[in-house]
């Protein structure tokens, strides 16, 4: 019984550091206007997604687009 509940509480704590780890320094360049920005926590998951792009609002342009994530260190 407590080897069942240690690998539930494992595999809970686990599966939340996946779901921050996934967000975590997300930054997203947008395919219309080139901007780069870091969305809100809700917008990456809310998003539709194939691999490293993004189906979300750019908040420069207002234009909806498919955006990727970029490995910049810093915005500009």
């Amino acid at each position: 019984m407590e080897n069942n509940i240690a690998k539930i509480v494992l595999f809970i704590l686990a599966f939340v550091l996946l779901i921050i780890g996934v967000s975590f320094a997300l930054k997203i360049e947008t395919q219309k206007c080139h901007h780069k920005y870091v969305p809100k926590y809700s917008q990456v998951y809310f998003a539709m997604h194939s691999g490293t792009t993004r189906y979300m609002k750019c908040p420069k342009c207002n234009k909806k687009s498919w955006q990727r994530k970029t490995l910049s260190k810093k915005l500009q």
